[in-house]
């Protein structure tokens, strides 16, 4: 005698590596079972994972954020704008320290820049040396294309095209409702060296935060958390930044990330860019399927190639 039982979607991560057939699973809304089926197989991809288990609590580190605010202070300066006082200039050549070269025909001015703990107000400013080397200039145009690079720089930071963060959802392109959806994302530090003013200057972006949309109307974020690729066979598994369907449909998902900046002029220190920029990544479409619950004659201990078996 053939006794009746209930065969359930479980577990839900064997069946979508192995394929679902139109008896286990069926996507709501009018998808048909043969895309079903066709579109299953899909699902198990690596996506180029090599198999390793990875920090899931990794976050952004921004080891180039300025932790400090400067102050550069020019010879013979006589207002903000950077105006020189001529007669002064003409007696405060260094030739010690910022001597003529194949660069200048004359000793230069040495420039000072000072700093202190970023966020205080009326700070005590400390004198800054670059490793012993002077910041020197060597005419009142140079000095004025230092107090001018600030807002170049600035406006080279919105203008940069940074590089979007590499962003993983796994699996995709289907998943399941209730499933743990792993998202990821990688953000980048990145350097552009440039030329303003006849100064070399090092312009760094580095992110801070990331801000995941899911798609379906919630978000996670702004947080640090960068997330991490799984193996195969711990897909499912709860992360911090994963996240469960609660409906069916078609979903985009995607990673806006923040990145700060800070630049140095010609070697000095890592001075830090008022603003930040925003930069989306390519969005990962998904669909989300429901499971489905059948019921089955077969008794599987005698044909295990039975249906639902």
């Amino acid at each position: 005698m053939k006794t009746y039982r209930a065969t359930y979607v479980i577990p839900i991560l064997l069946l979508m590596l192995v394929g679902l057939t139109p008896a286990y699973a069926s996507q709501q809304d009018g998808g048909t079972s043969a895309a079903l089926r066709d579109n299953a197989a899909s699902v198990g991809s690596t996506d180029g994972f090599d198999g390793t288990t990875t920090d899931l609590e990794s976050v952004h580190t921004s080891p180039d954020a300025p932790k400090y605010q400067w102050l550069l202070t020019l010879p013979c300066q006589i207002d903000k704008a950077g105006s020189q006082d001529t007669k002064c200039l003409g007696s405060n050549r260094n030739a010690q320290k910022c001597p003529a070269g194949a660069d200048h025909k004359e000793a230069g001015y040495l420039a000072q820049y000072r700093y202190a703990p970023v966020g205080l107000s009326d700070p005590e400013w400390s004198q800054w040396t670059n490793d012993g080397a002077p910041t020197c200039v060597y005419n009142p145009q140079e000095a004025q294309a230092l107090l001018n690079i600030p807002g170049l720089v600035a406006r080279e930071f919105q203008s940069r095209k940074i590089t979007a963060a590499e962003f993983g959802v796994q699996p995709q392109p289907h998943t399941l409702i209730g499933f743990n959806t792993n998202f990821y994302s990688h953000p980048t530090k990145q350097t552009f060296p440039l030329t303003l003013l006849g100064q070399r200057i090092m312009l760094t972006v580095y992110p801070v935060t990331s801000t995941y949309d899911y798609g379906d109307g919630t978000t996670l974020g702004p947080t640090e958390l960068e997330g991490s690729a799984l193996p195969n066979s711990q897909w499912g598994t709860e992360t911090r930044t994963s996240h469960a369907y609660q409906r069916t449909g078609d979903f985009l998902a995607s990673v806006t990330t923040r990145f700060h900046g800070s630049y140095s002029i010609n070697g000095g220190p890592a001075m830090p860019i008022p603003g930040e920029a925003t930069v989306t990544s390519p969005g990962v479409r998904l669909s989300v399927w429901r499971s489905k619950v059948d019921w089955y004659a077969d008794d599987c201990n005698q044909n295990p190639h039975g249906a639902g078996c």
